[in-house]
């Protein structure tokens, strides 16, 4: 058992010194940092930090895309006994400032002059803000000082006293507050969640007993890394093992980064998987006929084979038709994902099962997992190959879970946060007084121990007539259309369900474009009678076997996708309902202006 997150890297470089920890496409050129490599920055910069007076319990916020840069300063406020502060880089400065201000920070390290241009518009309402520094060369000011200045300074301060980063080591404790990091905020203000080495450390270790990363894997980084689920399970498990992580260059690059990269393992949340499986069928059915016969039969060999294979072993001539599957088919399509792909790793969300068969099929078993901020993320974990759909695993080793006579997930263990910042009273009301954490999901265990996942407590609709619903399992199951890109249930203390439907636009415009509609934008498409049309067929077919009070009747079709930035997403993707509930308020009382039941 490590003590910290420090001394685990501490143990990496020491064993795997020359591999390949991080690395970064840069215009042109690559970036690489060999766990040496990254060892000696972290000291130089953790030295600089010190010799600038910044100390044990000093909030310091990062505000930057991922980068290796960020994982260094991550590791650097470590090592001083300091609170790493992370920010979503898409946040406006109004919200940056309300974190900054609720978490104390005295420091913060922004990535360029955009960021830094948010920081100088609240600088003036933040008073403990002391330091500001930039990871890229900033134009403007030049008092500014930025990553290899800092790094620079620091080789010379270790030049004099070269113990004194050891000495930094010996005095971390596993319980102390080493990160801040703010929950979404779907209800109400983001809350600091204070988490601690020790919760990491169990939280890492347990979790390697069931993924078994190896020293070759390359994982590929795209998820924001202010956000605990790319931080923990995207870095610190695949370091746990000397493995390799390269950055991507964006959201709307991880095709052709894949490409690059080659990964072993992809984590993600459900989405990416989704949308790989859909633009993969769309294309199939774009193709020939001959090409669409070959393809389909392909996936139910496939899917035969896995499931003979899961119970048992498959015969000799299912396994021969399964091999000629994988050469006519599943072998190019594995391709383009690097052809180097073990396994996905999926969690922040329900995965759809027709996405996991499709994955299965390819002999690409995607593991699901289901964690939260508060409990230093993962609690359960889908063991490899023993996958029970519609469920997201077993609880891992140290963490109980147990269900209230209500049908929420308590959680007990190690892992368990130190409470929120500043809010005690919120804290009780999380973690009761004998210790159990209330999730506020609602789920079951089965006779294996299997968690299944049913909604948030907040999210289940109670209509007019007194049925209760859980909005999750309608949204996730309109959603497996690959014209349906996302969905927010309406119908609490209505009198029938409704929805907000967010269009696949690339998949939507291809259909449309294949019947001769005609649309100039988004907006004419999604009013277009007949695309309104296959809409309403695609969710009559999708829900045919829900009870009547759980079916949606009417819908409204949206003309872009929900935004973050506009406040209707939290930053790890999950629909704040208020706040789009308020903003298509009049669409929605027109929707049951007109309809009697």
């Amino acid at each position: 058992m490590f003590v910290s997150i420090p001394h685990m890297l501490e143990a990496t470089i020491r064993e795997y010194p020359d591999n390949l920890a991080l690395k970064m496409k840069k215009g042109d050129q690559f970036v690489e940092y060999t766990y040496r490599k990254m060892g000696q920055t972290i000291r130089r910069l953790a030295r600089a930090l010190d010799a600038l007076g910044l100390k044990s319990g000093d909030k310091i916020a990062i505000l930057s895309n991922n980068r290796p840069e960020w994982t260094i300063t991550d590791f650097a406020v470590l090592v001083l006994r300091g609170v790493v502060v992370p920010i979503y880089q898409t946040l406006p400065p109004n919200q940056i400032a309300y974190l900054l201000h609720d978490s104390e920070t005295r420091a913060i390290f922004v990535e360029n002059e955009e960021q830094y241009q948010k920081i100088l518009a609240i600088k003036a309402h933040l008073p403990q803000l002391q330091f500001i520094f930039s990871i890229d060369p900033l134009p403007q000011p030049p008092d500014i000082m930025d990553f290899e200045q800092l790094c620079r300074r620091g080789q010379q301060f270790g030049q004099v006293d070269p113990e004194q980063y050891n000495h930094w080591l010996a005095a971390i404790q596993p319980d102390d507050i080493c990160s801040l990091v703010y929950t979404s905020g779907t209800t109400g203000a983001p809350k600091g969640v204070m988490l601690h080495h020790r919760g990491f450390i169990t939280d890492i270790l347990e979790a390697e007993a069931v993924l078994n990363l190896r020293p070759d894997d390359v994982f590929l980084s795209f998820l924001p890394l202010s956000h605990l689920y790319e931080r923990l399970a995207g870095h610190w498990c695949p370091m746990l093992r000397g493995a390799s992580i390269f950055y991507s260059q964006g959201i709307s690059t991880v095709i052709d980064d894949i490409a690059i990269a080659h990964p072993t393992v992809i984590v993600s949340v459900p989405r990416l998987f989704e949308k790989i499986a859909a633009k993969v069928l769309t294309q199939v059915d774009e193709s020939s006929y001959l090409k669409r016969k070959i393809f389909y039969w392909a996936s139910r060999t496939g899917r035969r084979y896995h499931d003979a294979k899961y119970k048992g072993r498959p015969g000799a001539w299912l396994a021969h038709r399964y091999r000629l599957a994988d050469k006519l088919v599943f072998s190019k399509i594995k391709a383009k994902l690097g052809g180097r792909l073990r396994y996905p790793i999926a969690g922040g969300a329900p995965l759809s099962v027709e996405t996991l068969k499709f994955f299965e099929a390819l002999d690409t078993r995607i593991i699901e997992g289901y964690g939260m901020t508060e409990t230093h993320l993962i609690i359960t974990l889908t063991p490899y190959g023993k996958t029970k759909y519609g469920s997201c695993g077993k609880p891992i080793g140290q963490v109980e879970v147990r269900i209230a006579d209500d049908g929420e997930v308590l959680v007990k263990g190690p892992t368990l946060m130190a409470g929120y910042y500043n809010l005690p009273e919120v804290t009780r009301e999380t973690i009761d007084s004998d210790g159990w954490l209330h999730t506020g999901d609602i789920g079951y265990l089965d006779h294996e121990g299997y968690l299944f996942l049913t909604d948030r407590k907040k999210n289940i609709i109670v209509t007019s007539g007194g049925k209760n619903i859980p909005a999750a399992r309608v949204e996730n199951l309109l959603k497996t259309s690959k014209y349906i890109d996302d969905v927010c249930l309406i119908g609490n203390q209505r009198n029938f369900i409704s929805a907000l439907i967010i269009p696949n636009f690339e998949t939507l415009t291809a259909w449309a474009q294949q019947h001769q509609l005609s649309f100039h934008n988004n907006p004419e498409l999604v009013d277009h009678p007949a695309v309104i049309g296959l809409i309403a067929e695609e969710i009559d077919v999708l829900q045919i076997e829900l009870a009547r009070f759980e079916k949606v009747k009417k819908f409204i079709l949206l003309a872009e996708p929900l935004s973050i930035d506009r406040g209707e997403l939290t930053p790890s993707l999950k629909i704040r309902r208020a706040v789009i509930e308020q903003k298509y308020k009049a669409e929605i009382d027109q929707l049951y202006e007109s309809v009697l039941e």
